[in-house]
C-alpha cells in the first residue's frame, strides 16, 4: 500500500512538472502546497467540529502565520529538483494510454482534495446542525 502511495506521489510530481516548462519547480511546490494545505484544513475542520480545538481568540492573522509556517515547512521537505530527476526517468517511457489514465488520476486527486474542506463544511451544515 505504501509503495503505491509513494509511486503516486512520484507520478504527481512528474505530471505537474511536465505540464509546461514555465517555471516547473515552483509549479510543483505550489500544487503540493495547495493539496497538502487542503488536506490539513480538512483535518482541522473535522477536529474543530468534533472537539472544538480552536480557542475563542483565534483569528485570521494567527491562521496566516500558521499557513506561512506550513508553506516554509513544505518547501524544505518537498523542494528537491535533483531527486525529481529520478522520478522522471521512472515514467519517461509511459504509453499514451498510461499518460491519459495517470493525468486523469492526478487532476482528480487535485480537484477532490481542493474541494474537500468545502464538502465537509457543506455536508456538516446540511445534515448535522
Amino acid at each position: 500500500m505504501i509503495s503505491k502511495i509513494q509511486k503516486f506521489y512520484r507520478y504527481f510530481v512528474y505530471r505537474i512538472y511536465h505540464i509546461n516548462n514555465n517555471d516547473p519547480e515552483m509549479k510543483v511546490i505550489s500544487f503540493i502546497f495547495m493539496v497538502h494545505s487542503s488536506l490539513v484544513l480538512s483535518f482541522f475542520i473535522i477536529l474543530d467540529i468534533n472537539f472544538d480545538i480552536f480557542p475563542p481568540g483565534f483569528d485570521k492573522s494567527d491562521m496566516s502565520l500558521l499557513a506561512l509556517l506550513f508553506f516554509a515547512l513544505q518547501f524544505l521537505i518537498f523542494f528537491r529538483p535533483s531527486k525529481w530527476k529520478t522520478y522522471f526517468k521512472e515514467f519517461e517511457n509511459e504509453s499514451k494510454e498510461e499518460r491519459r489514465k495517470g493525468s486523469f488520476l492526478v487532476w482528480g486527486y487535485i480537484i477532490f482534495t481542493l474541494s474537500l474542506p468545502i464538502l465537509i463544511t457543506v455536508i456538516w451544515d446540511a445534515f448535522f446542525r
